[in-house]
């Protein structure tokens, strides 16, 4: 792949930049990073995205790297059968629950911090901190919670997976981040940890932007500061349409 093409580059800029001035290495706790490319371009052939995230840190710790997608309100619903017919029931809303999420580690991470940081730092979708905006009365929320996790899944906007981190050599590390084609626009935080000793030593964070170009661009933009002549065209297209339908199918009639 492409990025795979680069990595020997990539990796070569890093040790050089490391080599020019080891004198921030001696610091217990660094860590530094980039990103092959800082943004997303969602065209309309779009089906997906790779980037490569790369750094140097100091032997001996190892790294942990969380993605967030910008977040939302977001229903979950729970569906129950009432006289043969299934019907929406319960619901609960969660507020500025991320649209994309993602881990990678050098190691289990439950192997190398304990589950009160794993939490506090959000690392594993099980440690997602997900308010609540509204719900049903008597509703109890850890279903609501496994269904939404159990929805992006399926979606491929979730990992429940903790992706590799390789490390190249005692002091480099890399890691692939996948960007599925369903992804939402917006600022995407890439939080990267360094550990050791079961701690959290040091955090470096960085951000990715989604965003539609060509002509998908122009709808987007339209459509968004201009929502209520973009309602009355949608209306107008569906009217127009509607009426050409129903005239061809006179005619062939």
């Amino acid at each position: 792949m492409k990025i795979n093409k680069h990595l020997t580059a990539l990796a070569a800029i890093v040790m050089t930049l490391f080599l020019s001035n080891p004198a921030p290495m001696a610091a217990e706790g660094y860590i530094d990073i980039d990103l092959s490319k800082p943004e997303v371009e969602l065209t309309a052939s779009f089906d997906g995205a790779e980037l490569l995230l790369f750094g140097i840190h100091n032997p001996g710790t190892d790294v942990i790297i969380v993605v967030r997608g910008p977040g939302i309100s977001t229903p979950v619903r729970k569906k129950d059968r009432v006289a043969g017919i299934w019907i929406n029931s319960d619901e609960v809303v969660f507020k500025n629950a991320p649209t994309f999420y993602a881990a990678a580690s050098t190691a289990p991470p439950a192997e190398i911090l304990p589950p009160k940081i794993l939490n506090q730092y959000e690392i594993g979708v099980e440690n997602i901190n997900l308010n609540i905006e509204s719900k049903s009365a008597g509703a109890e929320i850890k279903p609501f919670i496994d269904g939404l996790v159990r929805n992006m899944n399926r979606t491929g906007l979730y990992s429940s997976e903790v992706l590799e981190i390789n490390k190249v050599g005692r002091q480099l590390f890399r890691t692939n981040l996948w960007f599925p084609s369903n992804v939402s626009v917006g600022d995407y935080t890439v939080d990267t940890h360094l550990v050791k000793d079961g701690s959290i030593i040091n955090s470096k964070k960085t951000h990715i932007v989604v965003h539609k170009v060509g002509i998908e661009a122009d709808i987007y933009n339209f459509a968004h500061n201009y929502a209520l002549f973009y309602g009355l065209l949608a209306i107008v297209i569906a009217v127009i349409s509607g009426w050409s339908a129903n005239a061809v199918f006179r005619r062939g009639g």
